[in-house]
């Protein structure tokens, strides 16, 4: 049955697992900032956001992956699902990493926000545009299958 899977479900899948692993690396991470004395509180919060990051991102990735049946997008759709997810999981799971190794957030740019929180900030938005088109693109598959 496996080897049934569609091949762009399969390739979606392989990065989600990838993400999630960064996901987990994030988590291991966060215990070790949470039991450094020196870390700041920020540290520790970008940490922990890339854990939940990964994890989120890499089941998002998974569950759609193994919803391709279900959608039936055309190969348009499939090409814009596939890749934005990818996006939207490395995007999001980089952009936090980056912030733990640099202890920087990614709040709204202003006058105080340092190169490393613009970088963050900027990072995050790849995914935050990609996530968009992906379920715009799933919501007129699925609209086409029912029709």
């Amino acid at each position: 049955m496996i080897n049934d899977a569609h091949p762009g479900a399969r390739q979606l899948a392989f990065h989600a697992v990838v993400v999630l692993a960064l996901g987990m690396i994030s988590g291991y991470l966060w215990g070790n900032t949470m039991a450094d004395p020196d870390a700041t509180l920020t540290r520790a919060a970008a940490w922990r956001l890339a854990h939940i990051e990964g994890f989120a991102n890499g089941v998002l990735m998974l569950v759609i992956a193994l919803s391709y049946s279900l959608v039936q997008p055309n190969v348009k759709a499939e090409l814009l699902i596939r890749y934005g997810m990818i996006i939207v999981g490395y995007s999001n799971i980089l952009a936090s990493m980056y912030g733990g190794i640099f202890d920087a957030r990614g709040t709204l740019p202003n006058a105080q926000s340092s190169v490393h929180d613009l970088a963050v900030f900027f990072g995050f938005m790849p995914g935050v545009i990609a996530i968009f088109v992906v379920l715009g693109a799933m919501a007129s598959s699925l609209r086409k299958t029912a029709a």
